[in-house]
């Protein structure tokens, strides 16, 4: 068979001129199916004018089946580019795969069922594999694959749940079958890569225990390196670890890091989201990073008020009798590591002064770069659950403004224009203090991107209109 993956070229655009990042799961999915004929279109490398570049794929590579990753945000896009390639290409088959599709199956089938024929639900890759060999072969029995959802003539039906993969049997990404690379952190080329899946911490507005429930679970350290060896053949200059939480297991990552250095492989730069409580808990751990060659570390602060510490129930992960943030950042960045830090604002007990108050404290903690977003109620999450009840959610429909940013909410205290507008003074003062610039190391290390990163800055302006970082890409 001949087939096509897509994944959408819609992003928060907040840092779209100093770094882009490739999809890493249709690369696994891929090397599920070495059989046959993969081509992999990333339309976040080429992100103008998508429908006309995949139609273009659509005309020359005739595919046999296309396939659509797409979370909410994208979700918008993914469907008008179905309907595109439906009409171009009538004997295709077309199959949705992501966070949208896992949690939303039911209502895609429902309303969309006529432009997918199928939707494989959660970690795709024994799916696919499965749909896949059945399309290719005598027999489909569409019935006996877990995770599938797919359309009969009486509509649309849901497979019960597939088990979670064993990791240490999921191949290597078959990276090779991108159409593009282009991939870059500042002035390096970068690529992406993970050593884990799956976080157990109770954070009521994340969405990825819908993936994999409160699961923890790790690809072998022989893997990884494997891994790494590859990507540093084919020349990329750093690594992008998409792990959800690499350090809910820290003497595995510590040994990760000692074998990175051990196998040659600490040229590389690599980029890592952390706990603040995984950071903090184990002195040793920022030196080893640091030796393995680990550049920069996002971390969830999320917010330091105590009402929302609560909603958000993120206590375990920044320390549950003290706030170890500024612990954590002072490790990092003793050790030469960037400290890059997340805080979520537009909860449901901020008033106005609270917003400039986490602002404030990101600012205090002297991070290398503070991020700021608004509280988001994505799908079947426990959070939006308890936002509609209190009637908190003020944009339920339109999925394509969930980028992180916009606000969807309101609070008991100020409207999702006065969230919005909060968020650009706010940012105006913490974005373009010199003082905080001088001192980041981003501004140090990077200086030809000094231009381009005061150029991100600016598009906070678009916040007035409650617009911040909407996705730039065209159809």
């Amino acid at each position: 068979m001949r087939i096509l993956l897509v994944a959408m070229p819609d992003t928060a655009s907040s840092l779209d001129r100093v770094m882009k990042f490739p999809n890493l799961g249709l690369c696994s999915i891929a090397a599920q199916v070495p059989g046959h004929e993969v081509r992999i279109l990333d339309l976040v490398m080429r992100p103008k004018g998508v429908r006309r570049r995949v139609l273009e794929e659509v005309a020359a590579f005739a595919p046999d089946l296309v396939g659509y990753s797409a979370m909410s945000f994208q979700y918008a896009t993914a469907r008008a580019l179905a309907e595109t390639v439906r009409a171009a290409a009538p004997g295709a088959l077309h199959v949705l795969g992501g966070y949208h599709a896992t949690v939303l199956a039911d209502e895609v089938g429902a309303r969309d069922g006529q432009l997918f024929d199928f939707i494989v639900r959660g970690e795709g890759e024994l799916a696919f594999r499965q749909l896949v060999d059945g399309l290719a072969g005598r027999t489909l029995d569409l019935a006996s694959i877990p995770g599938l959802s797919w359309r009969s003539g009486s509509g649309y039906h849901h497979n019960p749940d597939g088990a979670l993969l064993e990791l240490d049997s999921v191949p290597l990404p078959r990276r090779e079958a991108r159409a593009w690379d282009g991939a870059f952190y500042f002035d390096r080329s970068f690529d992406v890569a993970e050593t884990s899946r799956g976080c157990p911490l109770p954070c009521t507005f994340c969405s990825i225990r819908r993936m994999y429930g409160r699961t923890f679970r790790r690809f072998p350290i022989r893997r990884v390196i494997e891994d790494l060896r590859a990507l540093d053949r084919r020349g990329v200059g750093g690594v992008f670890f998409v792990d959800d939480n690499i350090t809910i297991d820290v003497p595995r990552f510590k040994e990760l890091c000692e074998e990175i250095h051990a196998a040659g492989l600490s040229h590389l730069r690599y980029i890592v989201q952390a706990s603040v409580h995984g950071i903090a808990k184990d002195p040793t751990l920022a030196p080893a990073m640091a030796r393995a060659g680990f550049d920069t570390v996002f971390m969830g602060i999320e917010n330091a008020e105590a009402a929302n510490v609560a909603a958000l129930d993120i206590a375990a992960k920044r320390g549950r009798t003290e706030d170890e943030t500024p612990r954590a950042v002072r490790l990092l960045q003793e050790n030469g590591i960037k400290a890059v830090g997340g805080f979520i604002v537009g909860n449901p007990d901020d008033d106005r002064a609270a917003i400039a108050r986490t602002f404030r404290y990101a600012r205090r903690l002297g991070l290398d770069f503070p991020i700021v977003q608004c509280l988001t109620p994505y799908p079947r999450t426990e959070m939006r659950a308890a936002l509609v009840a209190e009637g908190l959610v003020t944009n339920p429909d339109d999925l394509s403004r969930y980028n992180g940013y916009v606000a969807n909410v309101r609070t008991r205290h100020l409207s999702s224009t006065a969230i919005a507008r909060a968020m650009l003074w706010e940012g105006l003062k913490l974005y373009f203090d010199p003082r905080a610039a001088r001192r980041s190391r981003f501004f140090h290390d990077f200086p030809r991107f000094r231009a381009a990163m005061l150029r991100n800055n600016l598009a906070l302006l678009t916040a007035a209109r409650n617009r911040m970082f909407l996705s730039t890409h065209t159809l």
